[in-house]
């Protein structure tokens, strides 16, 4: 089971200094220059945390750690639907406990070394070891054979149906250099610190510079087995402020932001003579929790007269405009099949209009600093004033609101915020914010009866009767109206005229394979 204090370091960004670097390669764009075809220039806005491929659990930094490592499998491009990475193929036998992995052959790591079965089993070793956040993911592994250097062998302690899910997660097991890890070990840090700030992995590219509070640069990785990229250095520069981001873009300082700006900058971008939007499909959801505690709201009934209460379709164009889609399922889409957990409440905002009537307060707590999150809840506490409520609205510090869970007296009557899941399964959407005590069930709503079911799709072998046991848990979270959904949305990039071949693997947020962009100036 996941810790609370390892899923919220997955939401916030962090804040230790890198102390070690090496030389920077690659051009470097000079300010105001304009794009370069194979030079990129992308801003975060803040110090990252240290970017240990086996520690690193957050959304911010994925731009470094999908490009310079890779795991066994991935998502196909703008799908959930597993494909080969480093494993070009996978057998699971029929009890769910044993998965064979073929390996690709001729992989080297980005210090020349070759990857094989003994690098593979040595890489979730370290994962296991390090016991970090994403360690969850291989808690069930009880054996690891490598029969040859291109067979790879994990015998699991009992079925888990999420596993492939969770080796192609961006916070899935990646693969790093043994000898590298060997190489730069502190005593037994596993090479933690010099990780930190270098990468050792398979990908197309290498972090070659990490300076303090100001900038990452990655390179083309020289001995990548793929094809190699077009785009041959990735500048990554700090930058605070979105309003400062979206100035140098469209100045030709920057070549995209992949985060960040608020509807009214991208439709400006959108029609600017010079930048473009993008949109690529997510597994993310903007939804409300209700605390079950709440003396006004969190009693069943009140609940789903909330739930009815809310035109998802105006409040989706009015906070995202084309950032989003008003949701119609309860997972985030491409989890289940269409209409497998259908979510489309009726209309009627007369049966909390009839709660309201009798007057009470309301407290709706947000993520404060998210812009985009208080417009929605602007739009929550109009609809709950309309229906005779006092409504009042509360910026929750990140540093207060992933402990929540743990305060019962800081917990607000309503959570408004935007949630990713770790891979594109149910499992890691109800096993972390649904279930009881779940780290991210924030409000600690609980459905045991939908627990059970959750339970007994991971541990069902059979694909087809795991899959209905989640679809028969989601309906039952669904029920409770507990947890309120109002769009999905997209993963949304701002970017300067020219770049083509996007490519993107849906619960990837904030990110984009730089790899398979090509630039060609605008004539």
């Amino acid at each position: 089971m996941l810790k609370s204090k390892h899923v919220a370091a997955l939401f916030t960004a962090g804040a230790l200094v890198l102390t070690s670097t090496a030389c920077s390669g690659g051009k470097s764009a000079s300010s105001g220059a304009g794009s370069s075809p194979d030079v990129i220039r992308t801003p975060i806005v803040a110090e990252l945390a240290p970017l240990d491929p086996d520690v690193y659990y957050q959304s911010d930094g994925l731009l470094i750690m999908t490009s310079t490592y890779q795991g066994l499998i991935k998502y196909e491009n703008g799908s959930p639907k597993l494909a080969p990475q480093l494993a070009t193929s996978w057998q699971v036998s029929p009890d769910g406990l044993t998965y064979t992995f073929k390996l690709r052959d001729g992989v080297k790591f980005s210090d020349g070394t070759p990857f094989d079965s003994a690098a593979a089993k040595a890489s979730f070793q370290r994962r296991i070891d390090m016991a970090a956040g994403p360690s969850y993911m291989l808690a069930e592994v009880a054996d690891m054979q490598t029969p040859d250097p291109l067979t790879f062998v994990v015998t699991l302690k009992k079925p888990v149906a999420a596993f492939l899910d969770y080796l192609a997660s961006p916070y899935g097991p990646m693969m790093s250099s043994p000898t590298a890890v060997t190489q730069h070990a502190a005593g037994n840090d596993h090479a933690a610190a010099w990780l930190g700030s270098h990468s050792a992995g398979t990908g197309p590219y290498e972090l070659t510079s990490v300076v303090p509070s100001s900038k990452y640069t990655m390179t083309a990785n020289k001995y990548y087995w793929g094809t190699p990229p077009q785009i041959k250095t990735v500048e990554i520069p700090i930058i605070a402020d979105p309003a400062v981001q979206r100035l140098q873009l469209e100045n030709g300082q920057l070549d995209m932001v992949l985060h960040g700006l608020t509807k009214s900058d991208y439709q400006a971008l959108a029609s600017g003579p010079n930048t473009e939007v993008v949109h690529e499909k997510a597994l993310v959801k903007a939804l409300m929790m209700v605390n079950p505690d709440s003396p006004v709201l969190g009693s069943p009934a009140a609940r789903a007269a909330l739930n009815e209460a809310f035109d998802r379709a105006a409040i989706t164009k009015t906070v995202f405009g084309e950032q989003a889609t008003p949701s119609t399922q309860f997972y985030p889409n491409g989890m289940l099949p269409d209409g497998a957990v259908s979510d489309t409440p009726p209309l009627d905002p007369a049966k909390l209009a009839a709660i309201g009537s009798k007057g009470g307060s309301v407290v709706i707590g947000y993520q404060a600093g998210d812009n985009t999150v208080r417009a929605l809840t602007n739009q929550v506490q109009i609809a709950l004033q309309n229906a005779g409520f006092t409504a009042t609205i509360r910026d929750v510090p990140s540093s207060q609101f992933f402990a929540l869970g743990d305060q019962p007296a800081q917990r607000p009557d309503l959570l408004v915020t935007l949630f990713n899941p770790d891979a594109a399964h149910p499992d890691t959407w109800s096993r972390i914010y649904q279930y009881t005590n779940a780290p991210v069930n924030l409000l600690r709503c609980s459905v045991p009866e939908a627990d059970k079911l959750l339970d007994e799709g991971s541990e069902e072998p059979d694909p087809a009767k795991s899959q209905s046991l989640y679809v028969a848990a989601g309906k039952t979270y669904r029920d409770s109206n507990c947890w309120i959904n109002f769009a999905d949305v997209y993963d949304t990039f701002a970017a300067r005229k020219g770049y083509s071949g996007w490519q993107h693997q849906p619960p990837w947020q904030w990110d984009t394979d730089f790899a398979s962009l090509t630039y060609k100036a605008p004539s």
